[in-house]
């Protein structure tokens, strides 16, 4: 049966106590990924799925016997009935309520974790008199003049809207201890925050667990969330004049990765050892300012000694997230952290950039799933007016810095979705010439019997059908050999340990660059290759520079292989002759991904022996800073060679060809029809052709090394989830109130938005997996009895715990009776 992906790169906006109403969406994405990974491990069981009957509460007993997971389950088995639809989360990105919630959803995912117990602790503990730091609490005769005027406040923030629903007792002595409590520093407490995050994720680990996750075996998680760093880094641009100058940043990302490897081994930063990294981010991306104090990793540090806990990953996390620090003789303790929300409060480009290095072994539908928990009714309507001082005021400090982003990252997702429609059209449009071409220069052998040895050589001699055009082709060969030359550079900076854009890194690319000048590599009289090389020795010095050193050019054809074998998927059937079974592409696939992941091997430069570091040391540490370049590869040009040459016998790229050919070459391709063979290897063959086309969009869309695919953007929001409201009803949420805080001044106000969320991410979740199976499939499908199921379950179980909201459940109740 032919087997999908639904792979899902989830973004969590910020929204302060509106974190309660993403904590139910992230106990529905996980049910869905859990259920999606029971139904996998049950077709390779039994080799197929008759019924339901896998319960979901036998394997994730934190769940109800009538959970939402089995709907989830039910959902996926019927879908399979024509097509095997694996869903998967693989990329997280939030900021401040959003970055805390995306922690908690990635540590689940990574180690296949339970969220119920952050249930509780969002509902009992996200309490303003909770969270008031010790010192700062009012008592109570603290400013006791405002008592009077608690009420009247009160009903006329609920006048203006800033305060929706019952103004009960709970509310009023909340916002009355608030007022009276300190003012001018951060009344909320940092350290108490801190701990609520350490004890959460702690709470959801699970000794019986053992190794598992809910990413499949050869996946990767990445996690990445913002952080504003007050008092930021230099970087050095390099300008005409002067020739350096030195901006300060203060975006941060903390970045968090799982390799799930294919022998089952984790690599993960989500593990109990990692909590107090996680914890830390959480913190710092949620120390909204003035509220909270900022982050700093002290903070932490003191906190685990108090409590006598170790933090074993401290070195690893500051080493990744805090290297600029150093590099600047700056300490990563001595980072000031404030809310991620200030510079980057809608993470999307983000999570794009994680996209675009993930690959996949089966077709994928790639989504971006954004979650916006403010309502059309939460943003205030357009005027005409001018406004006055105080709202001029807060509209340039807080608000538009943080709505305005979101426009502009839409707007260029939607940009690189029409450039890679485009570049699909181009690579069709294309297709039989290239394939023509290579037809002459393999004299028709490609679609017939052939060794490795002849695809080698037919490689090696790929790209001389264009070298007639030199105008073209020498310009795009030289562009070729310096994104060889760029890899070496990042070598010798890596070995060097120079900071990536800083002078020191300029000097060794303005050197490398000379050298490969005077070998005559980059000034080559002609970039033609020899009419008959059969080995890599046979090539001239800037074709094995390419060879030696050209990762990305190695990735970029790969991954369009893994393209071009995707479009067999669905346009096989249609061509004469060539029907190959999705479980023979499969397997190529697999094979190829292999060659792929091998080379994350380069990621860093940790393969390199001691000796060619200490070379790479005692030529650039210490001549390269006391000379010009010119006069350096002058005297140094034949060490330079010899370190050339050592990099490239032991990054050893040359053999990564060779697996290369050894799978086109194989049994896999040559059992094959002749015209699915025939697209396979024209693309691996002839993707120099496609490349001289497509690098420069490629390169502009920064694919340089991942698929070509299309990102499509889902949003889940208040005003999106229609099923149990109508979209001219009432505002739903209510923690948006009181700017924001309004969740943490009332539990009914946390149960409200949590049910709500639980509600939303149902109704949204069905909605995206019925537009990813077939028009045919989905119409075989109710997914409208699917969702009211749902609905069903989660009312189920949370009617005995939301006891402060029971006119909504009653209400919530008849209406999903009614659908």
């Amino acid at each position: 049966m032919k087997e999908k992906e639904l792979r899902l790169a989830v973004v969590f906006f910020g929204g302060v106590s509106l974190a309660v109403y993403q904590h139910g969406i992230n106990r529905e994405i996980l049910n869905l990924v859990r259920a999606s990974k029971l139904y996998h491990r049950n077709r390779a069981d039994d080799g197929n799925v008759a019924s339901a009957a896998l319960e979901f509460h036998r394997r994730y007993p934190d769940e109800p016997q009538r959970s939402t997971g089995d709907v989830y389950l039910q959902c996926l088995e019927s879908v399979g009935q024509q097509l095997a639809l694996r869903v998967i989360v693989d990329v997280i990105s939030g900021a401040s309520a959003g970055g805390m919630n995306g922690i908690a959803l990635a540590r689940a995912l990574a180690h296949d974790l339970s969220l119920a117990p952050l249930t509780d602790m969002w509902l009992k503990e996200a309490d303003m008199l909770k969270l008031l730091a010790p010192e700062a609490k009012a008592r109570l005769w603290n400013k006791w003049i405002f008592w009077p005027f608690v009420r009247p406040l009160l009903t006329r923030l609920q006048r203006e809207g800033l305060i929706v629903g019952k103004i009960d007792a709970e509310m009023a002595e909340r916002v009355s201890v608030f007022l009276r409590s300190r003012w001018f520093k951060p009344p909320l407490d940092g350290r108490r925050l801190a701990a609520l995050a350490l004890d959460g994720l702690t709470a959801m680990e699970n000794p019986e667990g053992g190794n598992e996750s809910l990413l499949p075996p050869g996946t990767r998680l990445d996690l990445q969330v913002t952080a504003t760093d007050f008092r930021g880094l230099d970087r050095p641009i390099f300008i005409h004049d002067p020739p350096v100058v030195k901006e300060r940043e203060h975006r941060r990302i903390l970045r968090f990765c799982l390799e799930h490897e294919k022998t089952g081994h984790l690599q993960s930063d989500f593990d109990l050892d990692n909590v107090p990294s996680l914890a830390f981010a959480a913190r710092a991306s949620a120390s909204y300012p003035g509220a909270f104090p900022p982050a700093q990793v002290r903070e932490m540090d003191d906190l685990l000694a108090s409590l006598h806990r170790p933090w074993p990953a401290r070195s690893r996390f500051l080493a990744r997230n805090f290297s600029g620090y150093r590099d600047q003789g700056l300490q990563p303790e001595e980072a000031v952290l404030l809310d991620g929300s200030i510079l980057d409060n809608k993470p999307i480009m983000a999570a794009l950039e994680a996209i675009r290095t993930h690959s996949a072994y089966r077709e994928v539908d790639r989504r971006l799933v954004y979650i916006d928990p403010h309502s059309r009714l939460d943003k205030p309507p357009p005027s005409s007016g001018v406004p006055g001082f105080f709202t001029a005021l807060r509209g340039a400090l807080s608000d538009l810095p943080r709505m305005d982003p979101t426009y502009n990252e839409l707007a260029s997702v939607s940009h690189y979705n029409k450039h890679v429609r485009r570049l699909k059209e181009t690579i069709d449009h294309s297709r039989r010439q290239v394939t023509k071409l290579l037809e002459q220069s393999t004299g028709g052998r490609i679609s017939g019997n052939f060794t490795i040895n002849d695809l080698r050589h037919w490689r090696l001699t790929s790209t001389n059908q264009l070298a007639g055009t030199t105008i073209v082709y020498d310009s795009y060969m030289r562009a070729l050999v310096l994104e060889a030359l760029d890899f070496v550079v990042e070598l010798i900076n890596w070995a060097c340990g120079f900071a990536r854009d800083s002078t020191a890194a300029h000097k060794v690319e303005e050197a490398i660059e000379l050298w490969a000048e005077s070998q005559s590599i980059l000034l080559a009289d002609s970039y033609r290759m020899p009419d008959n090389p059969q080995e890599n020795a046979d090539m001239p010095a800037f074709g094995r520079m390419v060879i030696d050193f050209g990762l990305v050019y190695k990735k970029r054809r790969l991954h369009f292989v893994l393209h071009e074998i995707n479009d067999l998927y669905e346009n096989a059937p249609l061509q004469d002759g060539c029907s190959p079974e999705p479980e023979d592409l499969d397997l190529l696939k697999i094979q190829i991904h292999k060659l792929i992941d091998e080379m994350v091997m380069y990621d860093d430069a940790h393969f390199l022996s001691e000796q060619a570091v200490a070379m790479c040391r005692k030529l650039f540490v210490a001549d390269l800073a006391r000379m010009e370049s010119s006069q350096f590869v002058s005297a140094r040009n034949a060490a330079i060679t010899n370190l050339v040459k050592r990099l490239g016998i032991e990054c050893d790229l040359a053999r990564r060809n060779d697996d290369a050919d050894a799978v086109l070459s194989s049994a896999l391709v040559l059992n094959l029809a002749p015209r699915c063979r025939s697209a396979i290897l024209t693309s691996y063959l002839g993707y120099f052709y496609w490349d001289i086309i497509l690098r420069p969009v490629v390169s502009a869309l920064s694919l340089e090394a991942g698929p070509i695919e299309e990102v499509l953007i889902d949003r889940i929001s208040p005003d999106d989830a229609l099923s149990l409201t109508a979209p001219e009803a009432a505002r739903m949420l209510l923690g948006g109130t009181f700017a924001g805080f309004g969740g943490f001044l009332s539990r009914a106000t946390r149960e409200n938005d949590y049910l709500w969320g639980r509600l939303h991410a149902i109704d949204r979740l069905f909605d995206i997996l019925a537009s990813t199976v077939t028009a045919s499939t989905a119409a075989a499908i109710d997914f409208h009895a699917l969702k009211k199921a749902a609905f069903e379950r989660v009312i189920e179980e949370e009617a005995g715990r939301l006891t402060l909201i029971p006119e909504l459940v009653a209400r919530l109740r008849e209406a999903i009776a009614a659908l």
